[in-house]
């Protein structure tokens, strides 16, 4: 994910890139909101709750197609990473 490892013991991040990590994965965490939303024809959308959102607005919720990459790794040390990506 942009962010990076979800865990912040498994990244070590610390200070500004901690905090940095921590708003990134708040804005996945509304685009997910945002995407069950729509799937689910919610009448409110939750687009102004981030910045991320905000600016996907137009291709989240108009006629545009959105297309998610995911990167996975066949590394055993890597599995919890992965599986966490595709769910």
């Amino acid at each position: 994910d942009l962010a990076g490892s979800e865990c912040s013991s498994d990244s070590r991040s610390r200070g500004k890139r901690a905090a940095e990590a921590k708003n990134i994965n708040q804005s996945l965490v509304t685009l997910g909101r945002v995407i069950t939303a729509l799937v689910s024809k919610d009448g409110y959308i939750p687009y102004r709750d981030s910045k991320l959102t905000r600016l996907l607005k137009e291709s989240l919720g108009g006629k545009a197609r959105t297309c998610i990459i995911a990167t996975v790794s066949p590394c055993r040390t890597q599995a919890k990473e992965s599986k966490n990506t595709l769910n």
